[in-house]
């Protein structure tokens, strides 16, 4: 977008000539710090490729380089061009910030510095979100050409796809599951309500957030509100935490258990929650997949520690380094009065029961499927399988248990998995025509992942974000699909997942994102302290 000519004036290093003589102690500490960064740079300027003064420089999923501060984001950045194009699905995954990355790489002043992109975006976004969308809107008008699937050029869609029907399937809980759902929702009424007289909402967002959370698993099967200690992390973080002093030792273990902290990626409660050991909060699967693919450095901002997976530690991992117990132990005691049978993970609830339903619809588990494969094997089509998604990973292991019982062949896919992994599961998934049903997490289908092999995507929880769940279907409603795409949405009657289908609506038409359609994500399906007391019905 810019001739390299610009690359000086677009850096975000002042010149010389702006700034003042530095002192002896100042000129040592750059000297450091700049030794450090080209340590970690790995001689970026040095390489075959950055020694090219290219004509045109196009990233392909240019996602990769969202977050600024990896050696890939850098190198990408460091490259000489006088073109310069981004290509990407999925622009924006974690919040705002992963624009000014493009901005960087396209030059384009004056976005293109982080201290102009944070006082003329994301502060004005985090003031009014409305009227800084609207801004946003039109700074990206100038660099952006979008087109999706409803794209109409001369009054005809630039893609033809089949068609995607959606199903809304109400599920009935057990009289068991009735009685413990209440149970909790009342229970969750009462304290919103306390917050509400103390005048303390605000202040305790993330814990009324975590109360909505255990709500909405309590749809979907009882022993995802047990709140089990996390163990992730295994025996290196154990160990790892075993050689920190105690006093950090109990101030990382605070940060967990105080309940109102945020997962830094999701910006939802943490699910299966670990504390860096520089003190950031995540979801265990959002910072394994990040560590993993982003250059192992902690994501949060203003932050640049290096991680690896022993030093992310679990409440459970600190327990354990606090008292001295063995990890058995700690286990044992957390179960001991989880006696009551739908709290056992033998027990198949009446959400995962429905989905064993459709999936058995659909393989057909009769003598009948044995001709149906081979008609549709003669016509090119294959067989017909299905995705599922869940948001919690113990959601999947517990469908796993009932997919087993009824001699259904899966392959399974999450950001926990390895990358090796992850490509072995897909390929099956896509070459092999046993296995019929592919279990994800929604976190990991937001990846451009191409399923088209299936037919049928089954989601067995609503997500805040609307658009979450359609970057989820479109693992298999996209260019290559040949057969009409159903999609099942498995909700529980009159519980909380009635108002969040209603707020989803909500969401969608009032509002603003980045690109005008309500896809930003992130800041601009933050919930409200309306949307929360509609959700709690107060």
């Amino acid at each position: 977008m810019a001739d390299d000519d610009a690359d000086q004036k677009n850096s975000e290093e002042p010149s010389a000539s702006n700034k003042r003589k530095p002192s002896a102690n100042m000129q040592n500490k750059a000297k450091k710090k700049k030794k450090k960064l080209k340590d970690s740079n790995f001689d970026l300027d040095s390489g075959p490729i950055a020694r090219v003064r290219w004509f045109r420089v196009v990233l392909d999923e240019a996602q990769t380089i969202k977050n600024f501060r990896t050696v890939v984001a850098r190198a990408c950045c460091g490259l000489r061009a006088k073109r310069r194009w981004c290509l990407s699905g999925t622009p924006i995954q974690n919040a705002i910030d992963d624009l000014f990355s493009y901005f960087r790489f396209l030059k384009y002043d004056p976005y293109c510095t982080y201290n102009s992109f944070c006082t003329m975006i994301k502060h004005p976004i985090a003031r009014d979100a409305i009227n800084g969308y609207k801004k946003l809107q039109a700074v990206l008008k100038v660099v952006l050409l979008r087109r999706t699937k409803e794209t109409v050029i001369n009054g005809k869609p630039i893609i033809n796809l089949p068609p995607k029907t959606i199903n809304l399937n109400k599920v009935d809980f057990t009289q068991e599951e009735r009685s413990f759902y209440l149970m909790l929702e009342e229970r969750s009424r009462q304290q919103f309500k306390a917050f509400a007289a103390a005048g303390t909402l605000k202040q305790n967002y993330a814990n009324i957030l975590l109360m909505l959370l255990r709500l909405r698993q309590a749809c979907d099967h009882p022993i995802l509100v047990k709140g089990n200690q996390s163990e992730y992390g295994g025996d290196g973080s154990i160990e790892m935490a075993k050689k920190l002093p105690k006093e950090v030792v109990i101030d990382l273990l605070a940060k967990l258990e105080v309940g109102s902290t945020l997962c830094g990626l999701c910006n939802d409660t943490p699910e299966d929650a670990i504390v860096t050991i520089c003190g950031h909060v995540f979801c265990y699967q959002c910072i394994h997949e990040r560590i993993t693919t982003d250059e192992n450095m902690c994501p949060a901002p203003n932050c640049s520690r290096t991680l690896g997976l022993e030093l992310l530690f679990s409440s459970g991992a600190l327990k354990i380094c606090i008292s001295g117990k063995s990890s058995s132990a700690v286990a044992s005691s957390s179960s001991d009065n989880e006696s009551s049978s739908i709290s056992q993970s033998s027990f198949v609830s009446s959400k995962i029961q429905a989905a064993i339903d459709i999936l058995n619809s659909i393989i057909v588990m009769d003598p009948l499927t044995e001709s149906y494969t081979m008609e549709s094997s003669r016509s090119g089509l294959g067989p017909v399988k299905a995705i599922v998604f869940s948001q919690w990973t113990g959601m999947l292991d517990l469908l796993e248990l009932s997919l087993n019982i009824n001699c259904i062949q899966y392959r399974r896919l999450d950001g926990t998995m390895s990358l090796n992994l992850r490509e072995k599961n897909v390929k099956d998934f896509n070459t092999d025509p046993e296995v019929r049903v592919m279990i994800m997490s929604l976190k990991a289908g937001n990846l451009g992942l191409n399923m088209v092999s299936a037919c049928h995507v089954i989601l067995l929880d609503l997500w805040w974000n609307p658009y979450a769940e359609d970057q989820a279907v479109d693992r298999a409603h996209r260019i290559g699909q040949t057969r009409p795409v159903t999609v099942s949405r498995l909700t529980v009657k009159d519980t909380v997942e009635d108002r969040i289908l209603a707020l989803q609506e909500e969401k969608r038409t009032m509002v603003n994102s980045a690109f005008g359609d309500d896809k930003a994500g992130g800041h601009a399906t933050r919930l409200t302290v309306e949307d929360l007391r509609y959700l709690f019905r107060i």
